[in-house]
C-alpha cells in the first residue's frame, strides 16, 4: 500500500521529536509512503501549509490514498488533495485539534467539520477524542497509538527515587506541578530531547509523572510503563485507559501528587512492562491496515 500523508507534526532538523508518533506509524514494513510535513517549525504557519499544499496536490507517483494527521490545520491539506486527486482520505485526530483548535471559532469549527465529514474513515486515538470527533458529525474508529516495544524495554531499577517529567512548559500538561516535584523536566520549552534519547532517559528515573490536565492518550505514559517505569498521573482522559491503578502506577483525582509520588512501592520492571503489551505498535499498525483495507474495499472501518 502506497499512501501520501500529510501531517502537522513530524520530525525535523529544529524539532527532532515533533511528531515522533507519526513517524513511528509509518515505520510499518508493509507500508510504502510519501509525508508531507512542515520542514521548519519557525516558519510562519500561513507560509508551512501553503507549501505543504502545493507539494501535496503536486507531488507525483501512484498513490492508494491520502492520509491526514490532525483534522485541523493540516487535515484541510489532506482532504484538499484527496479530492483534486480523487482518493479515499483517512484522517487521524490526535485530541487537541478537535478538542481545542475546532472551537477556536465558528470558521474553524465549520473546517473540522469539512475534515471530518469528508474523511472515508477517522482515526481516534481514545474514547475521549471520539467524543469530540462525533460533535463535529464523524464517525470515528478507535485505535490508540503504539509504543515500539524493541525500544522501550524494562531495566532495572535505578539507585534513588528521581521522578521525570517530558510534556515540557505547557499549561495544560501540569508544567506547575512538575516544576515543584519532578526531579528532570524535560521536553517543547524546556529542554527538548530526541525520542532516541527517551528510553534510557525514563529508565534513569525511579518514576514518570504525567499531571495533566486534559490528555486525550498519554503516550508518555504507555512509554514509561513498557520502559518497567510507574506511572503516576492525573486521573483523566486517555490517561484512565492506561494507568491501571495499583498496579503499574497511581491515578490522582485529587491533587495530592506529592503523596502519591511518596507513596511509590518498590516494584518489579518487568512485571509493570507487561501490562504495557496491549499497546504494542505492531497491533496498532495492523489496525491501520485493516482500516484501510476496509476503506479501500468500500466497506466501513470497524
Amino acid at each position: 500500500m502506497r499512501l501520501l500523508v500529510v501531517t502537522a507534526r513530524y520530525p525535523s532538523p529544529d524539532r527532532p521529536a515533533a511528531g515522533a508518533f507519526v513517524r513511528d506509524r509509518l515505520a510499518d514494513p508493509l507500508l510504502d509512503s510519501v509525508v508531507i510535513a512542515p520542514r521548519n517549525y519557525a516558519t510562519p504557519g500561513w507560509r508551512r501549509y501553503l507549501s505543504m499544499l502545493w507539494s501535496a496536490v503536486t507531488r507525483r507517483g501512484r498513490f492508494d490514498g491520502v492520509e491526514g494527521h490532525f483534522v485541523l490545520p493540516s487535515g484541510v491539506v489532506a482532504l484538499l488533495a484527496a479530492r483534486l486527486r480523487r482518493l479515499p482520505l483517512v484522517i487521524v485526530a490526535h485530541g487537541a485539534d478537535v478538542r481545542e483548535m475546532a472551537n477556536r471559532s465558528r470558521v474553524y469549527r465549520w473546517l473540522a467539520q469539512r475534515v471530518v465529514r469528508g474523511a472515508d474513515a477517522v482515526v481516534v486515538n481514545s474514547a475521549q477524542t471520539a467524543s469530540q470527533v462525533r460533535r463535529l458529525g464523524g464517525e470515528p474508529t478507535v485505535a490508540p497509538p503504539g509504543v515500539d516495544l524493541a525500544r522501550f524495554v524494562a531495566r532495572p531499577l535505578p539507585q534513588g527515587r528521581r521522578v521525570l517529567y517530558l510534556g515540557g512548559d505547557i499549561p495544560h500538561k501540569g508544567f506547575e506541578i512538575a516544576r515543584e516535584l519532578a526531579d528532570t523536566l524535560v521536553g517543547p520549552g524546556i529542554r527538548e530531547v530526541s525520542p532516541a534519547e527517551i528510553p534510557l532517559l525514563m529508565s534513569e528515573h525511579f518514576a514518570v509523572l504525567v499531571p495533566s490536565h486534559d490528555e486525550p492518550f498519554g503516550l508518555v505514559a504507555a512509554e514509561a510503563i513498557a520502559s518497567g517505569r510507574w506511572v503516576v498521573a492525573r486521573s483523566v482522559g486517555g490517561l484512565t485507559d492506561i494507568v491501571i491503578d495499583g498496579v503499574n502506577g497511581f491515578l490522582v483525582s485529587d491533587g495530592a501528587f506529592a503523596d502519591a509520588i511518596a507513596r511509590v512501592p518498590d516494584y518489579d520492571p518487568a512485571s509493570l512492562a507487561a501490562t504495557a503489551r496491549r499497546f504494542s505498535i505492531e497491533i496498532y499498525r495492523e489496525r491501520m491496515r485493516a482500516i484501510w483495507s476496509a476503506v479501500i474495499a468500500g466497506t466501513r472501518a470497524v
